[in-house]
């Protein structure tokens, strides 16, 4: 599989923003500042999501789409980038606004193929994270659990903690990722792209 374009289209609050493009679409959801935007990046290998060290900073839903070409064809995809949820010094109002927009975006919206929750491997399950796996098990959802910036952490501590992601969702995909490196690149685009 290998990518030949990437361009942002633009940011939405709801599927009809979206357009009726006939183009499936995986969506990139996950706490705020665990690296959402830059896997995005270095999964196209371009600088299209913006990126930044303040956690909140993405209040829409930004759309980007990809060109690629597999099994000798030529396809388009749309990767939607969401707001982090959890981020505390967001106001508790804008903060229930964005929930209502991202849970009506995934909702209604028939383009969907797949949810990538994005999770910094440091990082120890909290009630907002089972709040969230309530949710994607009430609703029934196909997710992959991708576990980022490991290169921050060793292999055996990585190898520990999706072991343990293991045997929580036993049902669910688990890839580690970086996107300092692009360890997981590869696993996690032909694992998009399949589904």
């Amino acid at each position: 599989m290998k990518i030949l374009a990437a361009q942002y289209l633009k940011g939405v609050v709801n599927p009809e923003n979206r357009g009726n493009e006939d183009i499936p679409e995986i969506c990139f959801l996950g706490r705020s500042n665990v690296g959402k935007s830059s896997m995005i990046n270095r999964l196209v290998m371009q600088k299209i999501a913006k990126t930044s060290s303040t956690p909140g900073a993405t209040r829409v839903i930004n759309l980007y789409k990809i060109l690629y070409e597999y099994k000798g064809g030529r396809q388009s995809i749309i990767f939607s980038d969401f707001p982090g949820f959890g981020y505390a010094k967001v106001p508790r109002e804008m903060y229930k606004n964005w929930e209502h927009m991202i849970e009506t975006y995934v909702m209604d919206n028939m383009y969907i193929r797949k949810l990538v929750w994005v999770y910094d491997v440091r990082r120890d399950l909290d009630d907002l994270d089972r709040s969230f796996i309530d949710w994607l098990d009430s609703h029934e959802m196909d997710f992959t659990l991708v576990l980022t910036k490991v290169d921050k952490e060793s292999k055996s501590f990585v190898m520990r903690k999706k072991k343990l992601f293991n045997e929580y969702f036993s049902r669910e995909r688990i890839v580690t990722f970086s996107a300092k490196d692009g360890d997981g690149r590869k696993e996690l685009l032909s694992h998009l792209i399949s589904a």
